[in-house]
């Protein structure tokens, strides 16, 4: 599978191939602690009939070797960019899950990258508190999951680095994250993005509550926004089935 050099190490990704030559290309980047194919996968048989599909591991996650000081999103962000336009993705299509969400709106916000639309689940545009007014704590702990849910997540790194890896480097950098390290954006910032977004948000979400992403929709210029009912954070992982149906139906509207 390909790989791509950065500055702090190697970024792996999947490339597959679209229905057609000239499909376009939609970026898939995944949330913290986890991987392309473990969150993507149930959506990517049904996406590939239409797109290209560019799906990275994020840097220092799974198969990707590397990453930046803190997992410093904007970074990362630059370095998914540079790889986006090494792939010819820059100008298609991108959405992102959580801290995927988070760099995918970095990308935009600095214009590394100019999608025809962007695709934001289970995520916020800053992770500061005095900045949202949200004062829920983001930890492990309170992660609404099923039982053994370390341990799975645990599988999907140490394998590629070394035992204790994903409790060593990633639950810690995680635990570590805050404003100036994942995002501190403006409502006034993303009423600069003329691009179509598409939020699709657990209206029970336990880290990012509905105000967040209700903030959000009345700031950026094209925006819609669809409610999960009774569903909580990380909505690939708990409701794919309703995830894909909204996307692709957002994609191809805003597809030639």
């Amino acid at each position: 599978m390909p790989e791509f050099r950065t500055e702090t190490g190697q970024i792996y990704y999947e490339l597959r191939k679209g229905p057609s030559e000239d499909a376009p290309t939609l970026t898939l980047l995944h949330n913290f602690m986890s991987n392309g194919r473990s969150a993507w996968g149930p959506l990517l048989p049904a996406l590939a009939e239409h797109f290209r599909l560019l799906v990275p591991d994020l840097p220092g996650h799974s198969r990707s070797q590397g990453y930046p000081p803190g997992f410093h999103h904007r970074t990362m962000a630059q370095q998914l960019a540079a790889l986006m336009q090494a792939e010819g993705a820059a100008h298609g299509h991108l959405a992102g899950c959580s801290s995927g969400g988070m760099v995918a709106q970095l990308m935009v916000h600095h214009q590394w990258v100019a999608p025809a639309s962007l695709t934001l689940i289970s995520t916020t545009y800053s992770t500061n508190p005095a900045t949202t007014g949200n004062t829920r704590v983001i930890t492990p702990e309170n992660f609404k999951a099923s039982p053994g849910w370390m341990e799975a997540t645990a599988r999907l790194h140490d394998p590629y680095h070394y035992p204790g890896y994903y409790q060593e480097v990633l639950l810690s950098g995680f635990q570590a994250l805050n404003g100036d390290s994942a995002i501190d954006l403006r409502l006034d910032d993303l009423q600069a993005w003329m691009l179509p977004v598409c939020m699709i948000h657990g209206e029970k979400d336990e880290f990012f509550p509905p105000f967040i992403v209700e903030a959000m929709a009345q700031a950026l210029p094209q925006a819609e926004l669809h409610f999960v009912a009774e569903q909580t954070h990380a909505l690939l992982f708990r409701q794919p089935t309703q995830v894909r149906l909204l996307m692709l139906d957002f994609l191809m509207r805003h597809s030639p």
